[in-house]
């Protein structure tokens, strides 16, 4: 994990990103794109981004130890600088470059789309874990073959920055993993913060409103989710969603999978039975035929338990293999999680979009006996366009809708509700905008037969009021409640 500062420009130069460097520089003993992290003897990367631009930052790499600073212009640092054409196409060849292009040992698996995504990279590293060599990258953090968590200083993005990216693959693979699954938020494709990566598949699971706040328009947000397929090798291959007509715009490439529904889909299923326990279908297409027992509740969990059929299927595993695996699927955390059972069936979810939501209510209707009861509210200081969505889409799909905060963040929860309400008009609900009132009024409400859903949080073990983050674990509350403990 070292590079000499002859063997950096030569990286650089190679790639044609080198514009000026002096031919003599320090060795760097280290590398970072946040000046927060930076240490003694270390070169810092200013990456230009969205939200801020790392070049104002130099001065404080500096301070803070920094023996040389990678720019594309010239900033009078003091130190050594290399200037280059591309910062972040510089960041991805020096973050492999300094790990030893851990990519070029791994199988990596990219997963896109607005839902699904971290159950099927999940499904995914589960379909190739016979042997402890698969991994997985995302919204729940990074694990290795055994479960065990890699240390990141990614804090909470799906998808880590080049370098620290790369550092997480080096680490999978020193601890001996093979097959990666990985996460590819719109954000990260976005930032480019991938583009040092080589794919062996890409996975599309769908598209729908989400993250408007950064992309502006649903048009930019396919674009970015259109990258993926951009980062695949010259031999991988494309997996996507045939029953989602967003998908249908994209430029025809070969080699590409299909997977769905729809009968014509390479990878599909069919005779599709739901129930509580999770779902039985039969798996054809190109591949064969099999019975499948899928342990996941929902029809959406079907959906990518295809898209994982689909890779599996595609990078060699046979169909005997994917079914058997599919049958063994873990819960996912936060996924149509079942938290308790009593007084009723409490679930907890991730769902925090309108079509997410929807797919939850609409699968957890025809298994509710009695009354389907669900809290949920919207994130704060984000897309403010789908708060009635999701409002309707509650009132409309459920017996009772408790409407409470997310994460607020820095706006007024009271204010978010108020949008959440506006499309609500005419249909009877709670507002109870504290959500640990809002869970102990479902609970109460809550009896035998009926179903209440936690929709929003999902794994997360925190709410963010203003900027500041707040133990809020909704399966230990759920539990405390249920025992008496509070």
């Amino acid at each position: 994990m070292t590079l000499t500062w002859v063997a950096l420009l030569e990286e650089l130069r190679r790639a044609d990103l080198l514009a000026a460097a002096p031919p003599r520089g320090p060795d760097p003993s280290g590398i970072g794109v946040d000046s927060r992290t930076i240490r003694a003897g270390m070169l810092y990367l200013a990456l230009r981004g969205s939200q801020a631009d790392g070049h104002r930052f130099v001065a404080d790499a500096v301070r803070r130890g920094a023996a040389a600073v990678l720019v594309e212009a010239p900033q009078q640092s003091g130190v050594s600088e290399i200037i280059v054409r591309d910062s972040h196409a510089a960041a991805q060849v020096l973050g492999s470059a300094w790990y030893g292009h851990p990519g070029r040992a791994l199988t990596l698996i990219g997963v896109t789309g607005t839902n699904g995504k971290t159950t099927t990279t999940g499904l995914i590293r589960h379909l190739f874990n016979e042997s402890e060599a698969a991994g997985s990258i995302g919204t729940l953090g990074a694990f290795d073959g055994r479960g065990q968590d890699i240390p990141s200083t990614a804090g909470s993005l799906t998808t880590p920055g080049a370098v620290d990216l790369q550092a997480t693959l080096a680490s999978m693979r020193d601890r001996g993993v093979t097959h990666i699954a990985m996460e590819a938020s719109s954000h990260s494709l976005d930032q480019r913060r991938l583009d040092g990566v080589t794919f062996a598949a890409g996975v599309f699971t769908n598209l729908t409103r989400d993250h408007l706040d950064y992309h502006g328009t649903m048009e930019s947000y396919l674009c970015s989710k259109l990258r993926l397929s951009t980062l695949l090798g010259s031999r991988g291959i494309e997996i996507v969603n045939l029953d989602d007509e967003a998908w249908r715009v994209m430029p025809s490439r070969s080699p590409r999978l299909t997977f769905g529904l729809h009968p014509s889909a390479d990878v599909r299923a069919s005779d599709l039975v739901l129930d509580a326990a999770g779902s039985r279908f039969q798996l054809g297409g190109r591949f064969g035929s099999a019975d499948v027992a899928l342990p996941l509740l929902g029809d959406f969990n079907v959906a990518n338990a295809l898209a994982a059929a689909a890779v599996g299927l595609a990078l060699g595993r046979s169909l005997e293999a994917v079914t058997q695996r599919l049958s063994l699927a873990p819960q996912v955390p936060g996924r149509m999680e079942r938290i308790s059972d009593t007084p009723c069936v409490v679930l907890r979810d991730y769902a925090h979009t309108p079509d997410a939501l929807e797919r939850a209510l609409n699968s957890l209707r025809p298994l509710t006996g009695g009354r389907l009861i669900v809290v949920f509210g919207c994130g704060g200081d984000r897309d403010r366009g789908k708060r009635p969505l999701m409002g309707r889409i509650a009132g409309e799909l459920s017996h009772l809708a408790i409407v409470t905060s997310d994460n607020p963040r820095t706006e007024n929860p009271d204010a978010i509700i108020d949008d959440i309400e506006q499309g609500m008009e005419g249909t009877p609900h709670l507002r109870v905008p504290d959500r640990l009132a809002a869970i102990r009024t479902a609970l109460n409400e809550g009896r035998a037969g009926d179903t209440i859903l936690l929709a929003g949080k999902g794994h997360e073990t925190y709410q963010i009021i203003g900027s500041e983050k707040i133990d809020f674990d909704e399966r230990e509350i759920v539990h405390a409640e249920v025992k008496g403990e509070r």
